[in-house]
């Protein structure tokens, strides 16, 4: 069953992250926070929302891998691991590069980092004792003392091929970002495929699509931001178009579809969503 989410954008106040947090929770399977530079940290807005929630499954996506040590990153994601078990999810990324640049973090070889850091945070997660030697991570028999019962996914948050495949090698998931469309989903899930083929992975690989959404409303909504995007997305002034095309991400094989709201009234788009979209569509 494909589960449907919200994405809480990074637009929204640290104030004001609960508040929308619990209005919208009942329409949902997961809620997840952004990590942008230079907004409220994602770390921070999960561990809030995950307080203030019940059932909801609550993802941090996407951390941007030269941003974060992977053994802090580890240490903070096994916390909210443990205190809410079943309940949290992750991604890491390589990162929007100009944003890297701005804090001195930019590398030469994103994937490099992506697949190092990967690696060692997945290993701790697990309970290993991990020591790295690599290009960027170097841990020396680094091991979590209070590692989650409960194993958290971590995706990698990707969209180019060598990074597809790289996904499927050593992630446990793939986010794909706004503007993805049905084809675009199948050549991830390919690529995905060739690389848990090449590592001789069998376990699932869970395949989440962030979606632009945004939906006209006799109500008078406000129009949709002027950044909403341009691609595969379900921004439009009609439901039915709407359910339509979030109806084909999951029929091309999303596992997870995460709307993320352009309109101006972050909290009226996706109470709309919860109660006018997401009971019409088809997730078996």
């Amino acid at each position: 069953m494909t589960n449907i989410g919200a994405m809480i954008r990074r637009e929204v106040p640290p104030g004001q992250v609960t508040d929308l947090a619990r209005g919208i929770q009942g329409g949902f399977d997961e809620l997840w926070l952004v990590e942008d530079l230079p907004y409220a940290g994602g770390i921070s807005q999960a561990s809030v929302v995950l307080e203030a929630t019940e059932t909801v499954v609550v993802g941090h996506g996407v951390a941007p891998a030269p941003f974060r040590n992977p053994a802090a990153l580890a240490m903070e994601w096994a916390t909210l691991a443990e205190l809410y078990p079943g309940r949290f999810a992750a991604g890491i990324g390589h990162g929007v590069q100009a944003w890297m640049a701005q804090i001195g973090e930019r590398v030469e070889s994103p994937l490099t980092l992506l697949r190092e850091t990967i690696h060692a945070v997945r290993g701790l997660l697990a309970g290993e004792t991990i020591t790295v030697n690599g290009r960027y991570v170097r841990l020396e028999n680094v091991a979590l003392q209070f590692p989650p019962a409960q194993v958290p996914l971590v995706s990698a948050g990707v969209v180019g091929p060598k990074s597809l495949r790289l996904s499927g090698e050593i992630a446990d998931g793939t986010i794909l970002s706004e503007g993805h469309g049905p084809a675009e989903i199948e050549r991830a899930r390919q690529l995905t495929e060739q690389g848990r083929a090449d590592a001789g992975r069998i376990e699932p690989h869970r395949l989440t699509v962030f979606a632009g959404f945004f939906v006209g409303h006799p109500g008078g909504l406000a129009e949709p931001n002027p950044d909403a995007p341009t691609g595969w997305d379900a921004v439009t002034l009609d439901p039915g178009e709407a359910i339509s095309k979030l109806q084909q991400l999951i029929d091309a094989g999303a596992d997870a579809v995460i709307l993320v709201p352009f309109g101006k009234d972050q909290a009226a788009q996706l109470q709309l969503a919860a109660s006018e979209i997401v009971p019409h569509l088809m997730r078996t």
